[in-house]
């Protein structure tokens, strides 16, 4: 069993047309309504939250906060569920599954066009400052014959998730290098079996996240500069959300969560190592491993202004049609 099969084992992801078309239902079901509720508090005032994330680099301060008890301290008792994507994710929390989420901000874009009542609490993680070291948004390819981006032309290039960041990240960066969108054939293919799938030769390209990009590198794949940083050195790219009844509902659990999850994030951006070792705790990976993987940067303070270079991305990729959304995304 490889390091990928042992990192991804016991999360058997639905095969991707019926995966699509559940997202897809859902969210025409939620469109506009909203499953809230109130939160459920123990007698000393702690809320139970059930938290939707990827099993990727992003989550490790969430990881990190549980174990020294940061949301404890806030009052919070939190569990937390592997998904393929933002995709997934989001009619999850708006149902009322999960109350929050995590996820990259253009899924939570064009929820929003569609009228999905999410809304984000804080930005969750950002590129890096090098279009070759993002470690979560990074173009790998094992094909010798790919040396530039110009090289993507009619290749297959693997994404978690389409209508999303990765679709955004690839494009943008290839209409920089005279190509378009349609240039190339993204697949959709789960993060944790993305080094495997191009290995295999399924695919020429994959969009992955650590620690997947230094699996993929220990097994011959090399860098290509298409990455987040790619459409802007520390761009914020993903947020964590619930819906707008739950934040209507539970304005304080909203506060809670928000200070407790600021105050995690502060902590893995200045502990670096102890955000590397928390991968260990929710990835099986090779003793090592976490040592060498690029890490995102977890500043959370930002607002509508920093976000909104990615949204005008996001329209101009044709993944939703102005940058309205982005208000309704920081409107409570």
């Amino acid at each position: 069993m490889s390091l990928l099969q042992r990192a991804g084992r016991g999360r058997r992801p639905a095969p991707i047309a019926a995966f699509a078309a559940s997202v897809t239902l859902a969210l025409a079901a939620l469109t506009g309504c909203g499953s809230g509720g109130a939160a459920k508090v123990s007698a000393d005032g702690t809320a139970e939250v059930k938290l939707g994330v990827i099993p990727i680099i992003d989550i490790a301060p969430v990881k990190l906060g549980v174990t020294n008890g940061v949301f404890a301290r806030h009052k919070l008792k939190v569990t937390t569920q592997d998904s393929q994507g933002g995709a997934a994710i989001v009619p999850a929390v708006v149902s009322g599954d999960f109350q929050f989420g995590y996820s990259n901000i253009v899924s939570l874009l064009v929820a929003r066009e569609k009228g999905v009542p999410v809304t984000m609490v804080s930005v969750g993680a950002r590129a890096s400052g090098d279009v070759l070291d993002d470690g979560s948004g990074q173009l790998m390819t094992r094909d010798p014959k790919i040396t530039k981006v110009a090289d993507l032309k009619g290749k297959k290039v693997a994404v978690n998730t389409l209508k999303g960041i990765n679709e955004v990240a690839v494009a943008s960066v290839l209409e920089k290098n005279g190509l378009r969108r349609a240039d190339v054939e993204l697949v959709e293919v789960p993060i944790p079996t993305m080094p495997d799938t191009l290995e295999s030769g399924r695919v020429d390209a994959a969009m992955m996240s650590e620690p997947f990009i230094t699996i993929a590198e220990g097994q011959g794949a090399k860098r290509l500069p298409v990455s987040y940083a790619g459409m802007g050195t520390h761009l914020p790219f993903a947020g964590w959300f619930t819906s707008k009844q739950y934040a209507s509902q539970n304005p304080d659990v909203v506060k809670r969560f928000t200070a407790a999850l600021k105050e995690s994030m502060a902590y893995a951006e200045g502990h670096p190592d102890e955000a590397r070792k928390a991968l260990d705790g929710y990835l099986k990976l090779q003793p090592g491993l976490s040592d060498e993987v690029t890490l995102p940067g977890w500043n959370p303070e930002a607002g509508k202004a920093e976000v909104a270079p990615l949204a005008q991305l996001s329209v101009e990729t044709g993944l939703i049609g102005s940058t309205r959304p982005l208000d309704e995304l920081f409107d409570r």
